[in-house]
């Protein structure tokens, strides 16, 4: 979360005429290239960490929910590229139980929330916005067998697009909750291109907060990155424009496992 809070410091000082394509994934593949000069002041040590990401997101690590593939793994650098549509590197495709499929949609709504409130244009990668899985079948045809890109570059489902309407399903609770985030959005002018926006301390490290402000308004987001509930103090809030297991107190938001809060302070 450190890292991830350098980065958006870094990227929000940046002219607000520089615009962003901001996605979770798209057709390629995820590459770590992540700080590890400054990752090493904190003992992270890049083959290791590269090491547990790529066994994490692809089941293999003990405890893993996520399921992904490598691409051009190279193990003598103990470097490779993930590859995995979000709903599965999120857990979706392994839930075995109602709380695990529950923490896995949370965890992908949770992170496309994180992405909409984020500066520029925010792109949703086709069959992310009703959750589709990994597609397998490629390595039945011999033209994509060898490129593990293809495990997220499946066909679109219309069958479990045709689901999107019914909340009882996993398309209806993708597609229905990213589209009230995006009304929500939409209707906001704190989510402006030319808002002011700045990460701030959310008084733990595995709570992201992100102010945005436009014309006397202030959007508090706060994202809880960790499995586990949270507690994340922040400006005293006048309303909530949207939340996924929050509790928002007077200068407290209890947030539950991977919950979020977009609040409007005054």
């Amino acid at each position: 979360m450190r890292l991830l809070r350098r980065q958006m410091d870094q990227v929000c000082a940046l002219p607000k005429n520089a615009l962003f394509q901001n996605y979770l994934r798209c057709h390629d593949d995820i590459g770590w290239g992540l700080d590890y000069p400054w990752l090493s002041w904190f003992g992270v040590e890049e083959v290791a960490h590269k090491r547990y990401l790529n066994d994490w997101f692809t089941g293999r690590f003990p405890g893993s929910w996520s399921r992904g593939e490598l691409y051009n793994d190279d193990p003598r650098l103990g470097d490779a590229r993930l590859c995995g549509t979000t709903a599965s590197l999120c857990g979706v495709e392994a839930a075995k139980s109602g709380w695990e499929l529950t923490r896995a949609l949370d965890c992908d709504l949770m992170l496309h929330a994180w992405m909409l409130t984020q500066s520029g244009i925010p792109v949703l990668y086709s069959g992310d916005e009703i959750g589709q899985l990994n597609d397998y079948s490629c390595h039945d045809d011999p033209d994509k067998q060898a490129d593990s890109r293809y495990l997220h570059r499946g066909r679109f489902r219309w069958e479990d697009a045709a689901k999107r309407n019914d909340t009882e399903t996993v398309q209806g609770r993708v597609f229905q909750q990213l589209r009230r985030l995006e009304r929500c959005r939409a209707e906001n002018e704190v989510f402006r291109a030319d808002a002011d926006v700045a990460p701030f301390d959310t008084g733990t490290d595995r709570v992201l907060g992100i102010r945005r402000s436009y014309g006397g308004k202030t959007l508090i987001a706060l994202f809880n990155f960790s499995e586990e509930p949270q507690f994340a103090t922040y400006p005293v809030g006048k309303q909530s424009l949207f939340s996924q297991g929050a509790e928002i107190r007077s200068e407290t938001v209890r947030l539950s496992a991977y919950g979020f809060a977009w609040i409007e302070t005054e």
